[in-house]
Protein backbone atom coordinates (compact mmCIF):
# COMPACT_ATOMS: atom_id res chain seq x y z
CA UNK A 1 0.00 0.00 0.00
CA UNK A 2 1.09 3.42 -1.10
CA UNK A 3 2.11 6.01 1.54
CA UNK A 4 -0.09 8.40 0.14
CA UNK A 5 -2.81 5.87 0.53
CA UNK A 6 -2.01 5.37 4.31
CA UNK A 7 -2.18 8.99 4.85
CA UNK A 8 -5.52 9.67 3.11
CA UNK A 9 -6.90 6.65 5.05
CA UNK A 10 -5.66 7.95 8.38
CA UNK A 11 -6.85 11.81 7.78
CA UNK A 12 -10.64 10.28 6.58
CA UNK A 13 -10.64 8.53 10.03
CA UNK A 14 -9.70 11.84 11.86
CA UNK A 15 -6.29 10.94 12.58
CA UNK A 16 -3.59 13.58 12.59
CA UNK A 17 -0.27 12.09 10.95
CA UNK A 18 1.46 15.60 10.74
CA UNK A 19 2.41 14.40 7.41
CA UNK A 20 1.43 17.20 4.41
CA UNK A 21 -0.46 14.50 1.88
CA UNK A 22 -0.29 17.16 -1.22
CA UNK A 23 3.76 16.81 -0.64
CA UNK A 24 3.64 13.61 -0.23
CA UNK A 25 1.53 12.73 -3.47
CA UNK A 26 4.33 15.07 -5.52
CA UNK A 27 7.21 13.43 -3.91
CA UNK A 28 5.48 9.81 -4.74
CA UNK A 29 4.74 11.34 -8.44
CA UNK A 30 8.66 12.40 -8.61
CA UNK A 31 9.82 9.22 -8.21
CA UNK A 32 7.70 7.19 -10.02
CA UNK A 33 8.47 9.25 -13.07
CA UNK A 34 12.45 9.23 -12.27
CA UNK A 35 12.10 5.28 -12.23
CA UNK A 36 10.08 4.74 -14.94
CA UNK A 37 7.49 3.37 -13.63
CA UNK A 38 3.76 3.93 -12.94
CA UNK A 39 2.30 5.39 -10.06
CA UNK A 40 0.04 2.97 -8.18
CA UNK A 41 -1.02 5.09 -5.55
CA UNK A 42 -4.47 5.85 -6.18
CA UNK A 43 -4.37 8.99 -3.94
CA UNK A 44 -1.16 9.86 -5.48
CA UNK A 45 -2.47 9.78 -8.91
CA UNK A 46 -5.99 11.73 -7.90
CA UNK A 47 -4.17 14.28 -6.56
CA UNK A 48 -1.47 14.50 -9.73
CA UNK A 49 -4.68 14.91 -11.86
CA UNK A 50 -5.57 18.05 -10.14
Amino acid sequence: MASEDVVYLLNGLGIESGVDLDVLADTGTWITQTIGRPNRSKVGVALAAR
